[in-house]
């Protein structure tokens, strides 16, 4: 079994960074409802997803006004499968799917293949199911610039089908809010097709509510 321990990394680390430039058009799925999501904010509450890198309050998850995070992919299959792939079914409630355009630029550290070595660790961080260790390592990559320099973000690979995903700190909060950025509800029939295609594409079954 491969292990991963808590941080700091006990070798030489040599991070990678990537980055997403203008132009690059990202993905991301939403529900209004969930802590007042929108296409563009940031949750100031956790950690409660996988490199969620807030600060806890009594060991739980809180309220954190300094810290957020919001997630996203490049494409439909990846948001679809990060949301909903646990359950093995996609169901379409209040959700929406944002379309957003960057005009900047957004620096992140890469965890991909060997970026994961190279940062101290081992791809497996991706599909840990110890929540409470990929959140203290994001914590640590927030909290040591020194090391994995001024990042805004990190890139992985989903642990569902390996496709890149990507968590933005708050630190790309200009980036995002500044994109281009549309919206629609995901029971609109206009983007039903694409959402049917790419659910076909995972073999998961979905249903409208």
């Amino acid at each position: 079994m491969v292990r991963i321990f808590l941080p700091p990394p006990n070798r030489e680390i040599a991070p990678q960074h990537y980055v997403i430039p203008a132009g690059t058009i990202l993905k991301r799925i939403f529900d209004p409802t969930s802590y007042g999501a929108t296409a563009s904010s940031f949750r100031y509450n956790g950690p409660r997803s996988r490199f969620d890198h807030h600060k806890r309050v009594n060991g739980k998850p809180a309220d954190d006004l300094n810290r957020g995070i919001i997630y996203a992919g490049y494409t439909l299959s990846c948001c679809l499968v990060e949301i909903f792939g646990d359950e093995e079914l996609i169901t379409i409630n209040r959700h929406q799917l944002a379309t957003i355009k960057l005009t900047r630029s957004i620096e992140l550290l890469d965890l991909r293949g060997e970026g994961c070595w190279n940062a101290g660790l081992n791809t497996t961080i991706a599909n840990n199911d110890r929540r409470t260790l990929t959140q203290e390592w994001s914590k640590y990559f927030y909290e040591t610039p020194e090391k994995y320099g001024n990042i805004e973000g990190i890139i992985f690979s989903s642990a569902k089908n390996g496709e890149d995903a990507l968590a933005f700190y708050e630190r790309a909060k200009m980036q995002i809010t500044s994109a281009k950025i549309s919206t629609q509800s995901m029971k609109d029939k206009i983007i039903r097709k694409e959402i049917y295609l790419a659910a076909k594409k995972l073999h998961l079954p979905i249903q409208f509510l």
